[in-house]
């Protein structure tokens, strides 16, 4: 095993997506990157359906051909089902320029592959590492901090120019500097497993992810993977769980069975891993960055998982926290607040009007509304596939909840026609 560094241009805590991205950015730029990662690769976690916009950020960071080359499943869109109803939304009927597709992405084997190329791009990367102490330097200087090296009990400390906390739920700068606020959305609970043998669609659909709609309210994603394996999950109150069966497994079978989309396509389906369960998963930080530090992705802040942005919003914001500490650690001088927070807040936020949207109904009052203006479908699909970074687009430029209020009035209306606005 190599030494460790004792003083790097940058320390990179998780490896998982932002910390990837970070990474390859910011060592093709020939910095001294230390990327520290508490687990052992491979290792499961969720967030398995890329957005389009994945896509850019991965070639971005000198990442997208290493993962096209894993033979992931292609996402060309997604389908949504309630009450016998189906709506589609091809991604290639977004905006120009989004990317008319993504992938399904296994997570062990895709985040094992970012943190390869990571690796190949030059940057020092170690698993089961674990931060167990952060003294940032601010405007004096390099930070410290301390390690804890579970595969060989070393205790180590190394100094930085800059951090950046991609630690996910361990949010470890976020606990270190007492950044945590209280979540804005419902607790929700999700329980998931992997299966084999389920009846896949073919042609341009087959690779799409399923959003069905349960008679209860709840709601169940099916997401294939080429590998034969496929995710499935439900997501509900915990109320509505304590009545579905007395295991997670049953919990999640009897919700199954009483959605007929989902009970048709999983009909034949084996478990392929036991059943998990993810809980309060949404989380708020009150600050993320400052002079020689940033705070990227989970580690963050997290919606949730019904429009899978979760991912995006790690690759966007470490992509974006990895450009601005190339700036500082060349001298300049960063508006932190204005460069990093403030973009990414109005793009979290125009997800958080969609996901508040979605569990109102409103979202699917307009989603299975036909006809819809043909402007209305391009800019709700790429804002479903994750560009909300584009200002052409009315659903992101301003009001996102006016802007939908202004939708659903249209189409309440019987307004609704093609090619307007």
């Amino acid at each position: 095993m190599l030494p460790y560094p004792t003083e790097v241009d940058v320390v990179i805590i998780g490896a998982g997506p932002a910390g990837s991205l970070a990474a390859a950015r910011l060592a093709r730029q020939g910095h001294s990157v230390l990327m520290l990662e508490q687990a052992t690769f491979p290792r499961h976690v969720v967030g398995e359906s890329l957005l389009p916009r994945c896509l850019d950020l991965l070639r971005d960071a000198g990442l997208l051909e290493r993962v096209e080359a894993r033979g992931y499943e292609v996402k060309r869109g997604a389908t949504f089902f309630r009450r016998g109803e189906v709506q589609r939304f091809a991604f290639e009927r977004s905006l120009p320029g989004d990317y008319a597709f993504a992938y399904q992405v296994p997570r062990d084997d895709f985040d094992q592959t970012l943190a390869t190329g990571a690796l190949a791009l030059g940057a020092d990367v170690r698993f089961g590492v674990s931060v167990t102490g952060v003294e940032l330097g601010g405007d004096r200087g390099r930070s410290r901090l301390s390690l804890h090296d579970a595969l060989t009990g070393r205790e180590l400390e190394v100094r930085a120019r800059f951090v950046l906390d991609a630690s996910g739920p361990g949010r470890v700068l976020a606990k270190a500097l007492s950044l945590d606020a209280p979540a804005d959305l419902p607790t929700r609970t999700a329980r998931y497993l992997h299966v084999e043998g389920d009846l896949r669609p073919e042609g341009e659909a087959a690779g799409d992810i399923w959003v069905t709609i349960h008679p209860s309210g709840a709601w169940l994603w099916v997401i294939p993977f080429s590998n034969g394996r496929t995710s499935v999950g439900v997501v509900a109150e915990e109320s509505l769980f304590a009545t579905s069966g007395d295991t997670d497994s049953a919990k999640v079978w009897s919700l199954i069975a009483t959605e007929p989309v989902a009970a048709r396509r999983l009909a034949q389906a084996r478990p392929a891993m036991p059943t998990r369960v993810l809980r309060g998963w949404s989380r708020r930080t009150t600050r993320l960055a400052g002079r020689g530090f940033a705070i990227a992705g989970n580690a963050g802040d997290f919606l949730d998982p019904v429009f899978s942005s979760g991912v995006m919003f790690a690759m966007e914001s470490g992509s974006l926290a990895a450009a601005l500490a190339a700036r500082e650690l060349a001298g300049e001088r960063v508006d932190w607040p204005g460069e990093y927070e403030a973009p990414l807040q109005r793009a979290v936020g125009v997800f958080r009007t969609f996901v508040g949207a979605w569990y109102a109904g409103e979202l699917a009052e307009l989603f299975f509304h036909d006809p819809k203006p043909d402007s209305a479908v391009r800019n709700i699909t790429s804002v479903l596939g994750g560009n909300v970074q584009n200002t052409h687009n009315p659903l992101v430029r301003g009001d996102t909840r006016a802007e939908l209020d202004r939708l659903l009035a249209r189409v309440r209306g019987g307004g609704a026609k093609q090619g307007g606005a």
